[in-house]
């Protein structure tokens, strides 16, 4: 499917530049590519300078990770960054929701729409769906949140890229640290780095276990997690980077959404269906890559890289019986096992006066996915519920990616610096159906998408900070789960559209002695924005909406009151609708109807408003510290129609931190929801039977301790 709507005006400036750069003079200094200070960002194969970026970016460092966090997932620390919203399930079977700007409201499971690269390796696969579970949070050591035109130099994602690294520069020696906490939740991690100076081999590997019986009946969750990381450097110009990681998720307990009366009824409520169905979902993730970077020559530096994933996941839903024995049914239980592979090379040129890096990357996913019924019947009217049953579903899905891209910065003036990236994807899915039966007709299909993207941005630097404009083009395809069922039931590959968005942004950064201060406005266009059709029984259908607008702006300032005191504060106003009115067709109680958005609906599961707040003090001697954290979000509506909304909340949590001086001993507590509110922590958006609501926890205490080499 070749849709060619790139401006022509905006890949004319971003070629315009690169071509600039390749005709500057030679090489001057510069800064150390390897470098990882705080005030920098990773830019397509290289590090610049934070103040040099034209665009939204967010680095939180390791630090603000673990300082009094129980490091169980990115909701603990996402929330404070501007433009990212993080809607927490406390359901471990679905993952938290990311949103970037809005972009990642309607993944069911997962998080969709933003980029997520850990080490090099993408925890995005080829098709655009993503995990969060796989961030090592205790030994990672920035998270970079790009957001805005110039985050699209990443590709297949509209709503930005989060990127992690571990630097490997601390202390070489063993760490522990664990805690306990409300609802039989407790976690143990165990640590060791070998990262002594002027040797050539660096490593570090990290174990976590997770354990928790959940607050809502049937939502246990248990996790263990092992993430490697080796560097060779046997030189100033050269770096080799090994990758290693596993993930284990025995059976996590879905408790399932609930109907606003269910909610009101019982805010911790399970459905009952989670219970006669045990639905649960199994996880396990291996992946492996490598990276070789050489700066063979002054001012020129190439790299290589490759990686392998291997994810099988097992899930029981809670779909209605009589639903499974209709002929098209899937059944109610998914056995998916993924495979996939990339390579990645490229090359950089450095001048006195910027830069251009000229890449390819390519990668191929291939997926077997079968259903089978969630009950077993005898034949004799009994019926055995949340048990495997016949075979219902068999099918290959396979996914080629190919992208070839450039990007480019240069120093216009001295206070003036500008970065333009074009990207090239071609991405085929294809599927193969080996379960045909009467009824059930033959799925397979092929479909292509041809998509570029492109972005181009300049940025002031003024004494105390810079300002910023940017302007982008970007698109998305759609995942092979939104490719596999038509709202209305028929057979074949959902012939979806890629979405394609232009977006704008102006902003600035200030920084000062006590503090610093960052604000963007923006404002996105989108066409052909995919959305959920239906969510029924575990089967989420998609179809193509028409045109989407969103307006927003976000706005972050963190700083000191004197020695004792330090705030963080973010907030967010967006205002995301459809601007042209579409329909789709869907199966209700058997019969195909046709359901009608209107214009100037807001796009579910996207709350107008939501913020961040944090003031803390510390005793000053560094041995402890206290803090109270705000965490607010305006209603957020569950469907198209906006005929249903969860209601706004605000809740406060409040963290103790505590260390023995002159040693490696620290420990933290904490009470989150401090006066126990409920309120949703997430929705479904468009679930069939109205379960929109997914509650959020109660009061929750946590205590722990830990050791590290100092």
């Amino acid at each position: 499917m070749n849709r060619p709507s790139l401006p022509r005006s905006l890949v004319g400036a971003a070629l315009a530049l690169q071509m600039t750069v390749l005709h500057a003079q030679a090489r001057g200094a510069d800064a150390d590519a390897d470098t990882t200070t705080l005030d920098s960002v990773q830019v397509l194969g290289a590090r610049r300078a934070l103040s040099d970026f034209p665009g939204a970016v967010s680095v939180i460092d390791g630090d603000a990770l673990r300082s009094g966090q129980r490091q169980v997932s990115l909701a603990e620390t996402l929330v404070r960054v501007p433009g990212i919203g993080v809607l927490d399930r406390q359901n471990y079977a679905q993952d938290l929701q990311i949103q970037s700007r809005g972009f990642g409201a309607r993944s069911t499971f997962g998080i969709r729409g933003i980029r997520l690269i850990v080490d090099g390796i993408p925890s995005s696969a080829l098709d655009g769906q993503g995990q969060a579970a796989n961030f090592p949070l205790g030994s990672l050591d920035r998270i970079e949140v790009l957001r805005g035109p110039l985050a699209l130099q990443y590709g297949n994602a509209a709503g930005g890229a989060i990127v992690a690294e571990t630097a490997l520069d601390g202390p070489s020696g063993v760490s522990a640290d664990g805690w306990v906490g409300s609802f039989g939740s407790h976690r143990a991690e165990v640590g060791i780095e070998r990262a002594e100076g002027g040797e050539p081999w660096r490593w570090q590997a990290l174990g976590s276990h997770f354990v928790t019986d959940g607050e809502r009946p049937h939502s246990s969750a248990e996790r263990a997690q092992l993430d490697a990381v080796a560097q060779w450097t046997p030189d100033a110009d050269r770096r080799l980077r090994v990758v290693l990681g596993g993930l284990s998720q025995p059976y996590t307990d879905d408790p399932l959404g609930l109907t606003r009366a269910q909610w009101q009824r019982e805010p911790h409520g399970t459905d009952p269906a989670a219970l006669l169905f045990d639905t649960r979902k199994r996880i396990d993730n291996a992946q492996a890559g490598m990276r070789w970077d050489d700066a063979y020559a002054p001012g020129r530096a190439y790299w290589l890289g490759g990686y392998g994933i291997e994810r099988d996941v097992v899930q029981f839903l809670a779909v209605p019986v009589v639903a499974q024995r209709a002929p098209s049914s899937a059944g109610g239980v998914i056995d998916l096992e993924r495979r996939s592979a990339g390579a990645e090379v490229g090359h950089r040129w450095e001048f006195a006066r910027g830069a251009l890096a000229m890449g390819v990357e390519a990668g191929r996913l291939k997926e077997n996915r079968r259903g089978y019924e969630n009950f077993v019947d005898d034949g004799l009217g009994n019926v055995q519920l949340g048990v495997r049953g016949r075979l219902r579903r068999d099918e290959d899905n396979r996914v080629d990616d190919r992208e070839a891209f450039v990007s480019g910065d240069l120093r216009l003036a001295d206070d003036w610096n500008a970065l333009a990236a074009v990207r090239h994807a071609r991405i085929d899915f294809e599927s193969r159906d080996h379960y045909i039966a009467p009824g059930n007709g033959d799925d397979s299909g092929r479909i292509d998408y041809s998509e570029t993207a492109a972005s181009v941005g300049v940025a002031r630097a003024f004494a105390s900070g810079e300002i910023f404009a940017s302007l982008g083009h970007g698109f998305e395809t759609p995942t092979v789960t939104e490719l596999s069922y038509r709202p209305d039931g028929s057979a074949g590959f959902n012939d979806l559209s890629a979405a394609t968005f232009d977006t704008a942004e102006l902003g600035a950064r200030w920084r000062h002695d006590d503090g610093e201060a960052n604000v963007a406005v923006y404002r996105i266009d989108g066409d052909d924005e995919i959305v959920q059709a239906e969510n029924r029984g575990g089967r989420a259908s998609f179809a193509n909406a028409g045109r989407t607008r969103r307006e927003g702006i976000e706005a972050g300032l963190e700083g000191t009151l004197g020695e004792r005191w330090s705030y963080v504060a973010t907030a967010n106003w967006l205002r995301a609708r459809f601007t042209s009115p579409f329909s789709y067709r869907v199966v209700t109680a058997g019969v195909v109807v046709t359901r009608t958005v209107e214009a100037g609906n807001r796009v579910p599961g996207i709350p107008l408003a939501n913020g961040y707040a944090e003031l803390a003090w510390n005793a000053g001697s560094g041995a402890f510290d206290a803090a109270v954290e705000l965490r607010a979000s305006d209603r957020i509506y569950t469907d198209d129609r906006n005929t249903e909304a969860a209601p706004g909340y605000a809740q406060l949590a409040l963290r103790l931190q505590w260390r023995v001086p002159g040693s490696g001993w620290h420990g933290f507590a904490r009470v989150d929801n401090i006066f126990d509110r409920d309120f949703v922590g997430s929705v479904i958006v468009n679930e069939a039977n109205e379960r929109y609501f997914e509650p959020g926890a109660g009061r929750a205490f946590s205590v722990g301790v830990g050791w590290a080499p100092r």
